[in-house]
């Protein structure tokens, strides 16, 4: 009987292999490591001559790759005379710890260029030739190259971002390099975040053509986890445009988080490093870089010089020659826990929040552990009767589990931990999957109750959903059929109800797969529903520069287009900011109280697709001010829009303990703000504002 479980068990776990393969195949190019394994890891370096001892660490803590400046204007002093001995020096050190390299073809050069750009049919030709005797100089050694750093925004490419620009110069530097070393990976364009625009502008100029992969720095303040969907929808935009034949993965080119931010420290970082790069693992992403290696700086209040796994001071007459942090104990942790492992699958524990990612070795087998909510909870695993060691996020062993009645119990926060079992273990290969869906509940409107499932896996499903822990609203109907189509990523459930609410009420929900396994219990969301006049006669205040000219108008109006079960006027919103720094408010008189500490406020958003960003600012006890923000207007018609009150955005005056102190109050309900402080004008609609706890 041993046998035979044991042979099930390998068929599965071959099974699940040949999908991940079929799932995450990176394409032809041999320099693009497989995903799904910890080969793909490393950190962005500001050197290229390493400090004794310095190359030793990098190598301990697992580091596979770094990622590097080669600088234009420091190698090309004199026109047309290159000088790369500090890369050779670099990469043979690299070489003989197996280090792989990542370099960024990178900055302008006053040579042929006035601003850190290049703008000219000069400056084009000049680097195209400067990037391709880089490539011609290193060819063969596996090198991945990247077609310049953030160009999408303004710090790396100036005055100003332009799409046109930067496409005519990587297409020229493509064409050298390829003329010269036809078999060298280049990526790109290193976006600053995940911008679908910018992004959109170099598939559309055929940039795909050249690109071995597509690199983004999917930087964020919250939760590392959220990327998956962004993920999501850069591969569909990408398949859209890749040529026959060729896959392209993404690379997470550059993204780290700073013990500085407000949301951060040290223990947190520490936290945050491992669950990057296993939501990277799963999500098939074959390079992760973190930034940084090391603090840029001493100060602790300084953001960019927080950054690091390790502290900024260098010891010369001790080992090691950095001081770790927890974040460096972190990567070498996850590196050595899963040296030589697979990713198989993320399992499915019931809630989109709890983590439970496989990984597989022959018949070895080990399950990383986590939630992303603020508090532990216990979460179950189907397992055989064995024993699992675990490890911590940063190598500390704690008790083994053992295991004897068919359940792998065991409490998780949100720092990783790592079960580890040799034997084989057919139930917990055999888990189900995961289907990681978010529920948001639209306040009901009339006699309607609208919920919004989103499925960020983009896999097919089919089951049910159940209406849970009503209170306060009463539904004609409980229960729907879900279902979700290959790369369909959100579909809407209406449920009737007997009458509008009319004050507070809460619902959750349940969800279950075709044979009645549970994928999501959805905990009950409370909506409180706030007066229209709070967006109809609050006072708008113009603000920002002073200097920026700016007209608007607030007035009361019918929809625009039917909001369906929503019946009333609504505020129509006209703005013209001239270009700079100008903002409108729809101002409360600070004494207004907020219930609680809601989770979001949301609210119906007639879009213009101009992008501007809706924001509020609430206030808490102490006077300091937050200001939330939503999603871009990049759409128009009508669309549910929730903002986050959960204390990650940014936030001034008061205490300065960044913690929201109830009793809230409110500063303003709405603001529109142009933050490309770019000349914009438009009109939009508001409806139905309500609190969400």
């Amino acid at each position: 009987m041993g046998r035979i479980l044991l042979s099930i068990a390998l068929i599965i776990l071959l099974s699940l292999r040949a999908v991940e393969s079929t799932l995450f195949a990176v394409g032809p190019h041999p320099s693009l490591p497989s995903p799904g394994v910890t080969d793909g890891l490393g950190v962005n370096i500001h050197f290229t001559n390493a400090q004794p001892g310095e190359m030793e660490m990098l190598a301990e803590a697992g580091f596979r790759w770094i990622r590097m400046d080669v600088t234009w204007g420091r190698t090309e002093r004199e026109r047309g005379r290159y000088d790369f001995s500090a890369y050779d020096r670099l990469l043979d050190d690299l070489d003989q710890h197996g280090i792989g390299t990542l370099l960024i073809l990178d900055y302008s050069n006053t040579l042929y260029e006035k601003d850190r750009s290049v703008a000219t049919e000069e400056g084009r030709l000049a680097y195209a030739r400067w990037a391709a005797a880089a490539t011609n100089h290193f060819k063969g050694r596996g090198i991945i190259w990247e077609i310049w750093n953030e160009p999408n925004i303004r710090g790396f490419w100036r005055p100003e971002p332009n799409l046109d620009d930067y496409t005519a110069m990587a297409i020229a530097a493509c064409e050298a390099i390829h003329d010269v070393a036809p078999n060298e990976a280049i990526v790109g364009p290193a976006t600053s975040q995940i911008d679908l625009e910018f992004l959109e502008g170099c598939f559309r100029a055929g940039l795909l053509e050249h690109w071995a992969a597509v690199s983004v720095h999917p930087y964020r303040q919250n939760a590392p986890e959220t990327v998956a969907a962004e993920y999501r929808k850069l591969r569909q935009l990408i398949s859209r445009y890749t040529p026959e034949g060729k896959r392209i993965p993404i690379l997470a080119a550059e993204w780290g988080y700073s013990a500085a931010w407000h949301s951060c420290d040290e223990v947190q970082q520490g936290k945050l490093l491992p669950r990057q790069w296993l939501t990277n693992m799963a999500a098939g992403v074959p390079i992760s870089i973190w930034y940084d290696w090391h603090d840029d700086g001493g100060n602790p209040d300084e953001a960019e010089h927080n950054f690091g796994t390790v502290a900024f001071a260098y010891h010369t007459d001790r080992q090691p020659v950095y001081d770790p942090k927890p974040a460096y104990h972190a990567a070498k942790t996850l590196t050595s826990s899963l040296a030589g492992f697979h990713f198989i699958k993320r399992i499915g524990v019931g809630s989109p929040n709890d983590y439970a990612m496989l990984f597989g070795k022959d018949q070895q087998l080990r399950v990383a552990v986590w939630t992303t909510d603020d508090q532990p909870r216990r979460i179950t695993l189907p397992s055989d009767a064995t024993v699992f060691q675990v490890v911590t996020h940063t190598g500390e062993r704690e008790a083994d589990i053992h295991v004897t009645d068919g359940k792998l119990e065991i409490m998780i926060d949100d720092a990783p931990h790592y079960l580890a079992v040799d034997l084989p273990n057919p139930k917990l290969v055999s888990a189900p999957v995961a289907y990681p869906m978010y529920v948001k509940m639209e306040p009901a409107l009339d006699s309607t109750l609208t919920v919004r499932v989103e499925n960020t896996s983009g896999k097919a499903f089919r089951g049910k959903a159940k209406l849970t822990h009503v209170e306060g609203v009463n539904p004609v109907e409980t229960t729907r059929l879900l279902r979700f189509d290959t790369d369909q990523m959100e579909t809407t459930l209406t449920f009737p109800i007997s009458q509008e609410p009319s004050g507070l009420y809460q619902v959750g929900l349940h969800i279950a797969d075709a044979e009645g396994r549970v994928i999501l219990n959805s905990p009950p969301q409370r909506v409180a529903p706030l007066p229209m006049r709070m967006l109809l006669d609050t006072k708008v205040i113009e603000d920002g520069d002073h200097d920026v000219a700016c007209e608007y108008s607030r007035i009361e109006a019918p929809p625009p287009e039917p909001l369906p079960g929503f019946n009333g006027p609504v505020a129509k919103l006209t703005y013209r900011f001239a270009e700079g720094w100008k903002f409108l408010r729809l101002a409360i008189d600070g004494q207004t109280e907020i219930e609680g500490i809601p989770k979001t406020l949301g609210l119906w958003i007639y879009g213009d697709g101009r992008l501007g960003s809706p924001r509020l600012r609430i206030r808490d006890v102490s006077g300091e001010t937050w200001q939330p923000s939503g999603p871009q207007i990049s759409w128009t018609g009508w669309r549910y829009v929730e903002i986050p009150l959960n204390g990650s955005a940014g936030c001034w005056g008061g205490d300065e303990n960044r913690q929201l102190d109830p009793p809230l109050r409110w500063d303003t309900i709405f603001l529109l703000d142009s933050p490309a402080r770019k000349s914009m004008e438009g009109e939009i609609y508001l409806a139905a504002p309500h609190l969400m706890y």
